[in-house]
């Protein structure tokens, strides 16, 4: 009798030192997963930051309405915004953020929300305007494209 209580003891004794490395385990990965989301956003704000000086720059040499040659400065400030978008969207597909395509597709309530409907001589359902750009991240939407659709007369 005593040998097996000796023995249940062990027993509990090495089910105890089990358990808690295995709490310890647990939070040693908890930690370590908390580290990598905040080490992902921090290479997201860093890929980010350029972009961001890119657009203060730009403003500041937006070109003044009675300035000289208006047109010709316009022109070229709009190209300058046009560059900072392509670099943003570079940006966001280089930590897999992809554009949502909705123009000329077919309705998908997966991908699309509809704002309104517009008669129109394309098929019924068709986007026809997109609204607002949806957004998918690793294959998931993260904003869908707000979109107008068509209908028939």
């Amino acid at each position: 009798m005593e040998e097996a209580i000796k023995q249940a003891q062990g027993n509990l004794e090495g089910w105890k030192r089990t358990a808690a490395d295995f709490e310890n385990y647990k939070k040693r990965k908890e930690g370590e997963n908390k580290e990598l989301v905040e080490f992902a956003k921090e290479v997201t704000v860093a890929k980010l930051l350029p972009t961001l000086d890119s657009l203060e720059q730009a403003l500041r040499h937006m070109p003044a309405a009675a300035a000289e040659d208006f047109e010709k400065k316009y022109q070229n400030w709009q190209a300058g915004a046009g560059g900072i978008v392509m670099q943003l969207d570079k940006v966001l597909e280089e930590v897999g953020v992809k554009k949502i395509e909705a123009l000329g597709k077919k309705f998908d309530p997966h991908f699309h929300e509809a704002v309104r409907e517009t008669e129109s001589e394309q098929e019924e359902g068709m986007v026809v305007e997109e609204l607002q750009t949806g957004f998918e991240l690793n294959g998931k939407v993260i904003r869908p494209s707000q979109v107008v659709i068509s209908k028939k007369p």
